[in-house]
């Protein structure tokens, strides 16, 4: 049922529009969600059977969810070229937001951002508008990673990248970006907390962590811990199977393409699985999942994990959301919470 077929998509075709929530959800869905879903998003089966639809078609549409706020408005936004230092491969694209205001003496605290997509879509300009309001808010600069997508860049380009993206930061950031080294953090929605769960982990079983600054901080947005999840091992994947935006279905089709060679339990695919004494060297987090999200019940076992090895970490759970709240700012109460949940920690860990 489940095998990729020439274009990248899983068979069963799309079903006519307009989609209706599946009957195991809508009751737990929140209101404002559901006539939302049913005003903008009924009738975008790219959006809604993603899983179902070419990869190409997909690419050339773009990964923009509805329901985003406009841009905070800029000092100045900027792309960059971050050159490759650790690791193969080639420069990494990156956009820079500049808040406006005086920045302190020693600069502005940094904030590297990785992008969801399920490491398969998404681009540097896919959440432009958590970035800016981060970076206002917040009063940071934002750095977001556009790291290479599977299937062109499967496993393991995408942390590969991220670290590098990470330790340029705290090298090169304070000459080049005019930040302060000492107040780095790191953040990423979905596939994205997938990466920057990863990169806290890689750069504390580093040497590079015996002579550079300390991470300070992480936002773990909807991640994805653990590839080998489905529908037996986890209660959310279990209830949630048929949840709006990213059923089951669908995540399952985002591993097959970037994790073609079945590296599941992996700790740089899997973040869960690393081990306790990596654990707790990480730096305090905040977690945010949605409550209707399949991804829900490994996100909070990750957090519990930090936990238990002695880790700050708060976890928010957004009530009646699926899986994209965090891009839905300007529909849902919750998207705004979970924003302000994002600034709060970072504004307290920049103090």
């Amino acid at each position: 049922m489940y095998t990729l077929q020439p274009d990248f998509s899983f068979p069963g075709g799309v079903p006519p529009t307009p989609h209706q929530l599946h009957p195991s959800v809508v009751d737990k869905l929140d209101p404002v969600y559901k006539q939302f879903y049913a005003d903008k998003l009924s009738t975008n089966s790219n959006i809604l059977y993603t899983h179902r639809v070419p990869l190409a078609q997909l690419k050339a549409a773009g990964n923009v969810v509805p329901g985003q706020t406009p841009m905070a408005e800029m000092e100045k936004i900027y792309d960059i070229a971050i050159p490759r230092k650790y690791t193969e491969g080639p420069e990494i694209p990156a956009r820079v937001f500049v808040p406006k205001g005086t920045p302190p003496a020693a600069g502005f605290p940094c904030y590297v951002w990785y992008h969801g997509g399920g490491h398969v879509l998404g681009n540097i300009g896919t959440e432009n508008s958590y970035c800016s309001h981060i970076a206002e808010d917040a009063q940071c600069v934002v750095v977001t990673v556009d790291y290479r997508l599977a299937p062109e860049a499967p496993f393991p380009a995408a942390p590969n990248d991220a670290f590098e993206a990470l330790v340029w930061a705290l090298e090169e950031g304070p000459a080049q970006l005019k930040i302060d080294g000492d107040k780095v953090a790191v953040g990423g929605s979905s596939a994205g907390g997938n990466l920057a769960a990863i990169v806290c982990h890689k750069f504390v079983n580093s040497p590079l962590s015996e002579r550079l600054p300390s991470i300070k901080f992480q936002v773990l947005v909807v991640p994805v811990t653990d590839c080998t999840a489905n529908t037996d091992n986890y209660e959310s994947w279990k209830e949630y199977e048929f949840t709006p935006q990213l059923p089951a279905e669908k995540m399952l089709w985002y591993r097959a393409i970037y994790l073609p060679n079945g590296e599941f339990t992996d700790p740089e695919a899997s973040p869960l699985f690393y081990p306790d004494e990596s654990f707790k060297k990480n730096p305090p987090a905040v977690l945010c999942v949605g409550e209707c999200d399949v991804l829900k019940s490994e996100g909070l076992a990750y957090g519990d994990k930090l936990r238990r090895n002695g880790v700050e970490c708060t976890a928010n759970i957004y009530k009646g959301c699926p899986h994209p709240v965090m891009v839905m700012d300007s529909v849902l109460e919750q998207g705004k919470q979970l924003i302000k949940s994002n600034v709060d920690g970072l504004k307290k860990a920049f103090a």
